[in-house]
């Protein structure tokens, strides 16, 4: 990837995680303990980086890809995890995986059974968002189908990670990566004007609201 793709990615994560990074200080800061064991999905990535950055945070890895080095090599959605997890985690974690899971039911409610009154889960996924780490990318959910998949959890509240126009603009963005000169050249149009326009993005947000079009959701759930 060469330098100017690097920046569009960057543009993009900063658009579509803005509301990430500061939803996993709150919820790691509100447990209010000493010493907090996390249970991580998803292995490596700079969102682990920022999880394990906590000073009071013992994290326990998980991923079905063993080049990203987890703790635990093994698929979540299998029923060996029940076995193989052998503490209750205060908190579980799992941003930008559940669209690359092929049963993602079975991985839920496998959290379900390993999950104690205490724990909290916290989620993203995507919504409105290109294809990614094809072929490992299976599904996109609306905020009903995520209350469906957490049936069995007793509060679950789902936020939209981000506007309606800052989705619109990272659709846009995200062209850079066609082979296509023309649309390379739309994309890199509209990454200019996101960051000349970002104030005024931010003020038609908050005046007119549509919360059907968003890149993905946030999840918190407990038993």
């Amino acid at each position: 990837m060469n330098f100017i793709s690097k920046l569009f990615l960057i543009l993009s994560k900063k658009i579509t995680r803005q509301k990430i990074y500061p939803f996993i200080e709150k919820n790691i800061t509100t447990l209010n303990k000493k010493r907090i064991k996390i249970l991580n999905i998803g292995s490596g990535g700079e969102i682990e980086k920022i999880i394990k950055s906590f000073n009071n945070v013992d994290v326990i890895s998980i991923d079905i890809d063993k080049s990203r080095k987890p703790d635990i090599v093994m698929d979540i959605s299998s029923h060996k995890i029940i076995k193989k997890i052998k503490f209750k985690a205060d908190l579980i974690t799992c941003f930008e995986v559940l669209e690359h899971i092929k049963n993602p039911s079975i991985a839920i409610n496998n959290l379900h059974k390993i999950s104690n009154n205490k724990t909290q889960l916290i989620f993203s996924v995507p919504f409105i968002f290109p294809i990614h780490d094809e072929p490992n990318d299976y599904y996109r959910y609306t905020k009903f189908g995520l209350r469906f998949l957490f049936r069995k959890y007793s509060k679950v509240e789902i936020i939209n990670r981000d506007g309606w126009l800052d989705n619109i603009f990272v659709l846009f963005v995200r062209l850079k990566f066609s082979r296509n000169y023309i649309l390379k050249m739309v994309a890199l149009f509209f990454a200019i004007s996101y960051l000349f326009l970002f104030p005024i993005i931010k003020f038609i947000q908050k005046i007119f609201h549509f919360e059907n079009i968003t890149s993905g959701y946030l999840i918190k759930a407990k038993k």
